[in-house]
């Protein structure tokens, strides 16, 4: 797909640039997040920031709204000096940013959680937002119901108010980062939408994504980075999917393994009518019935909010099932299996301990970790966790200081160390780059085809033909299609995946 947003006409011209990074450091003890970064945004262009995780993008972008003082280097806003480190300077001077992790209160309304980050909160009392809100919502074109509570609303609606959020403070410098990775892609293809009205009247945004057809339709302009530095900052238009790649992991290869043969063994998960009530009080999981062999990679797809989280999130004992039962085996007595929530932190991590100490959640209880044991020792086994994955950083740091795809790949360590015989997982390669993606995928494959039994959701279409023996698509919190892999198609799957809500 070719470029849709053409390059603005100002980078033609002589127009100043809305915000430059120069030569911005960071470290963390002895990890150097970022290395000499240099790059400006012009007014009216889509930037893709892109590289792998742990790259130093995230780092970069938390320099730029001062959620990070940086050891070196400066930031400029219409070519005056930010105040660096401090996030009011940055918002006073247009820079907002919306997290791959909503920072929205749930339990408000959409009105409250905007009045809140505009106002302070100070004008909850009104039933409707002002006329400023409502023209830029207008402009922008925004369809929110601003009364309703964020729990009710849709992933899709949620980013919708978070980005009105950001731009009723006064943004004119967007950071998205990750913002289609909890979208279908018809929601994807509406935000896209947003991002050209959001453009058209001078603002910019930087947008941090691993999708790289979605890159070569929004990006005018990419900036990569790898190893805490920029290694090419040049035009989107023309370049394809391949040769974006090349750009992020440079001269390595990355190959995902065939998947696990067709030999099953016993069964690990058996699933039997099982139903789940969602936010609203109504079933969104209605009357599943399935189950898992070892050996057999299951991959579970379908729109998002037809059940397929909230499915997962029932299996590894997230949430209450309202109706069924679940039956699992990992093969080994008393022997909890792995899980991967779709959530990290504050589900999966906890945010106020070190990395070392989450690599331990879950496991404290057994032995040896259930016995008194040297620091050396859980150091150790931390080591072992992040070497699965390459996570390079300090055991003792802080857990919350890791990037989204450096969060997942403990998750992943964490869950797969003890090599489980039956593993679940929800979303694991969710906003992981190339590289990263291929790792948890060959780690998942390497697990069916040592007899394990895997059960995943994906939003992937094409991960899940490469990689699964077996698919099932939800449409309307049932399973709607049942199939071996080599029986089914794209097609096949994207018929079912939109087919009606059963009555």
């Amino acid at each position: 797909m070719n470029a849709t947003f053409p390059v603005p006409p100002q980078m033609n011209g002589i127009t100043a640039p809305l915000c430059s990074l120069v030569g911005v450091t960071k470290r963390f003890g002895k990890i150097v997040a970022n290395d000499d970064v240099t790059f400006s945004v012009m007014p009216g262009e889509v930037v893709a920031l892109l590289g792998e995780n742990g790259a130093g993008k995230s780092t970069a972008m938390n320099v730029l709204c001062g959620l990070y003082l940086p050891d070196a280097g400066t930031v400029e806003v219409d070519e005056r000096p930010l105040v660096l480190g401090s996030p009011a300077a940055s918002v006073a001077r247009g820079i907002g940013m919306v997290h791959q992790q909503f920072k929205l209160v749930l339990s408000l309304t959409a009105y409250e959680n905007v009045s809140l980050a505009v106002d302070r909160g100070r004008f909850w009392q009104r039933k409707r937002p002002s006329g400023e809100i409502e023209r830029l919502m207008a402009e922008v074109g925004f369809e929110l119901d601003m009364a309703k509570p964020v729990w009710r609303m849709s992933l899709a609606e949620r980013q919708q108010l978070e980005i009105l959020r950001v731009l009723a403070q006064g943004a004119r410098i967007l950071v998205l980062d990750e913002p289609t990775s909890v979208l279908s892609p018809l929601e994807s293809e509406r935000l896209f939408m947003l991002v050209r009205r959001i453009i058209a009247r001078d603002r910019a945004v930087i947008l941090i994504s691993h999708k790289l057809s979605e890159i070569r339709q929004v990006a005018s302009r990419l900036v990569v980075m790898r190893g805490g530095r920029v290694v090419f900052e040049g035009p989107a238009s023309g370049r394809t999917s391949e040769e974006i790649a090349g750009l992020i992991v440079g001269t390595r290869s990355v190959c995902v393994s065939p998947r696990p043969s067709s030999a099953k063994g016993p069964d690990r998960l058996t699933v039997e009518n099982l139903r789940v009530k969602g936010h609203s009080g109504r079933d969104s999981v209605r009357d599943v019935s399935f189950r898992v062999q070892g050996g057999e990679l299951v991959a579970v797809v379908g729109v998002a909010g037809n059940g397929q989280a909230e499915l997962l999130d029932a299996i590894g004992g997230q949430k209450a099932p309202s109706g069924g039962r679940i039956v699992t085996s990992d093969g080994r007595k008393g022997r909890r299996f792995a899980f991967v929530p779709a959530q990290h932190l504050g589900v999966a991590l906890a945010p106020g301990l070190s990395i070392e100490d989450n690599t331990l959640l879950g496991v404290h209880r057994r032995r040896p970790f259930s016995a008194w044991m040297a620091r050396r020792d859980v150091r150790r086994h931390c080591r072992t966790v992040q070497d699965m994955f390459g996570v390079a950083a300090e055991p003792g740091s802080p857990i919350r200081r890791l990037s989204g795809g450096n969060l997942q790949r403990i998750v992943l360590g964490r869950e797969l160390v003890g090599d489980p015989a039956l593993v679940v997982a929800s979303y694991p390669t969710r906003g992981l780059d190339i590289a990263a993606a291929a790792q948890i995928r060959n780690a998942l494959i390497a697990r069916a085809a040592a007899g394990a039994a895997v059960l995943m959701a994906s939003e992937e279409l094409e991960e899940c033909l490469t990689i699964a023996t077996r698919i099932l698509v939800m449409s309307g919190g049932r399973v709607v299609l049942d199939r071996e892999t080599g029986q089914t198609n794209l097609d096949e799957i994207g018929r079912f995946m939109t087919a009606a809500e059963a009555s």
